[in-house]
């Protein structure tokens, strides 16, 4: 028999507190006050922000925004609570919901004392899209708490206003070390780096050309400068493009490594030529860069210039560079660079390996199906399944008879990949091969993926073989369910496919 609880021990547990909650969610009580039920659920949860329970704060935070429009008015009332810990779910809660006619409160609630209202305030003005809170957003970026500072930086981005740019170049002009994320923690910036980060983001956000010369300024810092290429890529211009140029020359690796970056990003066709000579650069790193950035000029023009110089990169002396070379060879599908890829997927470097495996699987035709069938005899089982995948990609039918062939392989992810590879080729020749390995296949994951591929397949004998599996009361439950969710569709009239399942 179970130990009686006193009433006075029985409100005192936590557990009770969230059930007492969830009743009031209800309107349980509100009914037997004869109150209206929405608001006085309403009036309970904001109490509930201010329990020391944090589950029971976070059930009443999550019910309110899931209430909305009528939950706003008591939410802007509780931005006043005594309680901080009210005022900053209140001022969260808000942005969630995403009514404008909490902007002025939000706006106020800036000044709180505690930077975490400050902070939930400021990242919720930015939701709303409250153009209005720009100017006391860019004050803020002066508050002495990081974390607040932190998030005006990111508020502002949200908002893409032009004004807040001269204040973020600022800021990134700074050095806010020391500046504590919030009263109560001990952790401390040590170079703002986080901040920075941000404001280069936020300026992308925005993409004032103001913001240029700053941003080119930064290629040069190891932590934000891959940051700062991103966001010119982002405004662009020939403002910009010229500018670069200069940069390339730079005796500072770092900077002419951003440089290519921001080439990549812009995607200008006058860049190739330029790129094509960052090939030769004597820093690996830049090299990389460059290899990786040339994969984004896909215009048969484009290609027409970077394809040879890319497969000469395949025989770099640094493997990322090799690895860089053959990916961007995949991304403009070089039928060129087939023969040389395939005999990079016996290189010793998995990553290098592996990037050729994927480069073919992109350039699809006879040719990359080919050359990666050719390979799968590699001992590596992880590179055995990557083949897999890409011949699932190229989805040509040649490979059916080895993927069929692999429904025997030792490693059940390989055996796994082989049959979800039948399905997505459609050949109902691999229906009987499939039936045939569910009678020795003994991973659960493996017979649920076959049984699936079956109902894919279709056709009399998938059916046939789902019954028998349907109705095997040894079978797994969840292979057994999935064939049954296939003969239902499938003697229904329709097709199978990979949602079906689901």
């Amino acid at each position: 028999m179970k130990h009686m609880i006193k009433r006075d021990e029985l409100f005192s547990c936590k557990s009770t507190k969230l059930l007492v909650l969830m009743l009031l969610l209800f309107g349980i009580c509100a009914g037997c006050l004869g109150k209206d039920p929405v608001e006085a659920r309403v009036n309970t949860l904001v109490q509930g922000l201010g329990d020391q329970d944090e589950r029971v704060s976070s059930v009443s935070a999550n019910e309110l925004c899931e209430i909305g429009e009528p939950a706003v008015d008591p939410l802007i009332k509780a931005l006043k609570d005594e309680n901080p810990q009210v005022r900053s779910l209140a001022a969260q809660d808000l942005g969630i919901i995403g009514d404008k006619k909490a902007t002025n409160s939000l706006i106020e609630a800036l000044k709180d004392p505690v930077p975490e209202v400050r902070m939930n305030a400021t990242f919720s003005l930015g939701q709303l899209q409250a153009i209005e809170a720009v100017e006391p957003l860019t004050e803020l970026l002066k508050d002495e708490n990081g974390g607040v500072v932190r998030y005006t930086v990111i508020a502002l981005g949200m908002l893409k206003d032009p004004r807040a740019t001269e204040p973020l170049c600022e800021v990134l002009k700074r050095d806010d070390a020391g500046i504590s994320y919030d009263g109560d923690s001990d952790m401390r910036y040590t170079g703002n780096s986080n901040i920075r980060s941000e404001a280069v983001f936020a300026l992308g956000e925005i993409g004032d050309p103001r913001a240029v010369d700053t941003l080119l300024n930064l290629l040069s810092d190891k932590e934000i400068g891959s940051s700062a290429a991103s966001s010119l890529g982002r405004i662009k211009g020939e403002y910009v493009f010229g500018k670069l140029i200069k940069l390339l020359d730079s005796k500072n690796p770092t900077t002419r490594t951003n440089a290519v970056a921001v080439y990549e990003h812009i995607q200008d066709p006058a860049a190739v030529p330029i790129l094509v000579r960052m090939l030769n650069d004597q820093v690996p790193d830049v090299r990389r860069e460059t290899a990786y950035a040339l994969g984004h000029f896909k215009e048969p023009e484009e290609i027409s210039q970077t394809e040879e110089p890319l497969i000469n990169a395949l025989g770099d002396s640094k493997v990322e560079v090799q690895a860089a070379a053959a990916g961007s060879l995949g991304n403009i599908e070089s039928k060129k660079a087939i023969p040389l890829l395939a005999e990079l997927i016996q290189s010793k470097d998995s990553t290098l390996s592996e990037t050729a495996i994927h480069a073919l699987g992109r350039c699809k035709g006879p040719e990359a199906a080919d050359a990666l069938i050719a390979a799968l005899g590699n001992e590596n089982w992880h590179i055995r399944t990557e083949i897999v995948y890409s011949l699932m990609e190229i989805g040509d039918t040649r490979a059916v008879d080895p993927l069929i062939s692999l429904l025997g392989d030792e490693n059940y992810k390989v055996r796994q990949g082989a049959a979800i590879g039948l399905g997505k080729i459609g050949d109902r020749k691999a229906v009987e091969p499939l039936i045939k390995a569910l009678e020795t296949e003994r991973e659960p994951d493996v017979r649920v993926s076959e049984v699936q591929v079956l109902g894919e397949l279709g056709g009399p004998e998938a059916i046939k073989g789902l019954s028998r599996i349907s109705t095997d009361k040894d079978e797994y439950k969840n292979v057994r369910i999935n064939a049954e969710k296939a003969l239902v569709i499938l003697k229904g009239g329709g097709a199978v496919n990979a949602s079906s399942f689901y």
